[in-house]
């Protein structure tokens, strides 16, 4: 669903608008009814329906949106260097204006004008709600299919689902047949006093062994119930989390690691404990009523009819109350997604919390956000605390009836008390079950909130997908680049019209300023990004055609940011073969000239690293992880900034090891200090997303273009530290 940007268009003439959005304030800030409509030359500004302002395109250089408090503002440079305020809106549009201004500064940059942005329509097309975050609408969106998706989650689990079910149906039918028996005891024995003892026992009996025969439905019905929740709700855990391996880094960036955690863990709680206490239940419910309302029709019509008469309007309440508590417990995902996203980030970064002393603000900033958290609950709770008292009241007002116009009956002796006294009890076990029906908006509001969102994860479609004839390859390690672009926006471009062949054992160096592409274009050769125009090939076939296991598992990585698992030394280095021998593992940790720290660590290679490896410095760390790489024994190597902030013992003995690495491979390697690749094979020199540059150090050292100015402006930085 894309954004859209035609939203109210002009009065007078509608035709070529490519956008058209509305605004409240002029440029001057006046308050008016205003519309901002877009065509392929000017921009027009409507006033109360009149044209008051047009402004050709090409006199422009730049759009750009300002925010404020309250409203914000679209705004241009001119050619000759003036900022014009064009309309102020509400904060509500700022994201439309937002992409309004970016397409138009890419039309001016390019002469290509841009409708589909490709983002998230942030309100419900239907109904013009906020989505929230979320993919669909709480409001529009189907709460029936939703359902019908959980139940068929039941299906692998019928049979212990229906053993549970059976259960329960006799437990409640044995239920039913108390009354009865209470009837008979004031009717025959109590009410005429008689003192005929083996009747009385003989009840008694009988109500102590249908205890006893409920009490053994009600175990095999627990049983069988939490053994399909369970499963269920594991089911549930693996498919969110195998679904979240499985999709393109664009779709996880666009999520924080807090929210992922949230949809695995405590939307699959919600769902299983939904199941649990409501699954069975609901069908439980809806047979007891129809059973005790048969009951009690065929006892006495009129009393019955009284006991139903408030019925309809409570199910209207309920319906009604089910749409406000679906939006609040929205909210309440919301705040406690960000609840989470929020404790994940400062836990994570503790070390930099305390490096900075940040401990009081941080603490002050967690007690903001779970307030928040609190309050939003409260919110929810209240309306439902405040609504559910009344609601209670009108489905038991029948009672009073009941007992009103039965006392009559049988102070009149048109009934007796035993019948007076099983009728009420019918009637109040019928009022059980309607009760589930006014409980359950709420649970069913937040237990759909939280099938929505998992549902919207599963549903996803990865961006990056096999093709059905993908092929498995053995890579010997040729890359070309064909005029490939890429852009995380198709129209804000990262690279831009790249070609370069890189051969078989070659040591490519890819250089450039902070921002320039460089990291995205081993992403691309990675395939977690699928480029925007032309085409990446490895060994001559198209990097779309190979399989994704097959290509990854033959590319070696070593990142700046070297990532340990919370494990031994032994599992991290494993993790590349978890086949390998113990041998080989420790060959892999001598070539990456790790053997020697690692077995004077407490516990050598079954010492613990910690989270994210914090028992180890920052060189240990690399190290290992360049054990991981050799263990893979991968075809083509990428090294990011691999020996970037190291000292200059550290970065040799690494530098040692990825030589070792890299012979007869084909490495790609991006490197912040240019001096380390010196002695690669060729540099692609990249500015302003080209490949401006190709050579080796000596030849673009003498072109005195683009890599040279880098050396240079390099070599001045030394000096001035040398100096200092």
């Amino acid at each position: 669903m894309n954004m859209k940007l035609i939203l109210k268009l002009p009065p007078d003439d509608d035709s070529g608008i490519v956008y058209s959005l509305p605004f409240g304030f002029t440029g001057s800030g006046d308050k008016c009814d205003g519309i901002f409509s877009v065509t392929e030359e000017d921009i027009r500004i409507y006033i109360d329906g009149k044209a008051e302002e047009v402004y050709k395109i090409s006199c422009f250089t730049e759009f750009y949106v300002r925010r404020g408090v309250g409203t914000s503002m679209i705004q241009g440079k001119t050619t000759g260097g003036e900022i014009i305020g064009l309309c102020g809106f509400t904060q509500e549009l700022f994201p439309r204006y937002g992409e309004v201004a970016k397409l138009l500064s890419h039309y001016i940059r390019t002469n290509e004008l841009i409708q589909n942005t490709g983002d998230d329509e942030p309100v419900c097309p239907k109904c013009g709600m906020p989505l929230e975050g979320s993919s669909e609408c709480v409001f529009c969106k189907s709460k029936t299919s939703t359902m019908l998706r959980l139940v068929k989650m039941i299906l692998p689990y019928r049979k212990s689902f229906i053993i549970a079910l059976v259960c329960t149906v006799l437990s409640q039918a044995i239920w039913v047949s108390y009354p009865y028996l209470d009837r008979l005891l004031i009717d025959k024995y109590i009410t005429p006093k008689n003192e005929h003892i083996a009747g009385i026992v003989l009840i008694g009996i009988s109500m102590m062994v249908l205890k006893l025969i409920e009490g053994v439905f009600n175990y095999f019905n627990m049983k069988h119930s939490f053994k399909v929740s369970l499963n269920i709700g594991r089911n549930i855990r693996e498919s969110v989390f195998r679904k979240s391996q499985q999709l393109s880094m664009n779709s996880i960036s666009r999520r924080t690691a807090g929210e992922l955690i949230n949809r695995i863990s405590n939307d699959a709680a919600k769902l299983e404990d939904f199941i649990t206490a409501n699954g069975k239940d609901a069908i439980v419910d809806i047979f007891s009523v129809i059973v005790i309302s048969i009951l009690l029709f065929t006892m006495n019509p009129k009393l019955a009819l009284m006991a139903v008469v408030p019925i309809p309007l409570v199910l209207m309440i309920s319906k009604k109350l089910n749409e406000i508590m679906a939006v609040n417990y929205t909210r309440v995902w919301k705040y406690s997604t960000h609840h989470g996203e929020l404790l994940h980030d400062i836990l994570n970064g503790i070390r930099v919390v305390k490096t900075y002393g940040s401990e009081k603000r941080e603490a002050e900033r967690y007690k903001e956000c779970s307030e928040k958290l609190a309050r939003m609950n409260i919110r929810a709770e209240t309306i439902w605390y405040l609504t559910m008292p009344f609601s209670w009241f009108l489905i038991t007002a029948g009672n009073y009836f009941v007992l009103y116009f039965g006392g009559k009956s049988v102070l009149g002796e048109t009934m007796s008390l035993g019948q007076l006294v099983q009728f009420t009890t019918y009637v109040s076990m019928l009022y059980g079950p309607l009760s589930w029906f006014i409980y359950i908006p709420r649970t069913f509001a937040d237990a759909s909130v939280s099938a929505g969102k998992i549902f919207e994860i599963l549903d996803e479609r990865s961006e990056i997908m096999d093709k059905e004839d993908s092929q498995e390859i053995d890579i010997n390690g040729d890359i070309e680049f064909r005029d490939v672009s890429f852009g995380y926006k198709a129209y804000d471009p990262v690279l831009k019209e790249i070609s370069c062949k890189i051969k078989k054992g070659e040591m490519i160096g890819i250089v450039g300023h902070s921002g320039v592409g460089k990291s995205t274009m081993i992403n691309l050769i990675m395939r977690l990004y699928d480029c925007t125009e032309g085409e990446i090939s490895i060994d001559g076939v198209p990097i779309k055609n190979i399989a994704q296991n097959s290509l990854r598992s033959q590319i070696g990585v070593v990142l700046q940011e070297t990532f340990l698992f919370d494990g031994s030394v032994y599992d991290n280095i494993a993790y590349a073969d978890p086949t390998a021998s113990f041998e080989d593992i420790i060959r892999a940790a001598k070539t990456a000239n790790a053997h020697d720290f690692i077995v004077k660590l407490p516990d050598g290679y079954n010492t613990k690293v910690g989270n994210k490896g914090f028992q180890l410095s920052g060189g240990e760390r690399q190290r290992i992880a360049i054990a991981r790489a050799i263990l893979r024994d991968p075809r083509i190597l990428i090294l990011d900034e691999a020996t970037a902030s190291l000292d200059t013992g550290t970065e040799k003995q690494i530098q040692q090891a990825l030589d070792r690495l890299t012979e007869g491979r084909t490495t790609i390697a991006i490197a912040h200090r240019l001096s380390t690749l010196s002695s690669a094979d060729r540099l692609f020199v990249l500015d302003k997303g080209r490949l401006a540059e190709t050579g080796t150090h000596k030849e673009l050292m003498s072109q005195k273009g683009v890599y040279y100015k880098l050396v240079m402006a390099q070599r001045e930085t030394t000096k001035m530290r040398s100096a200092v």
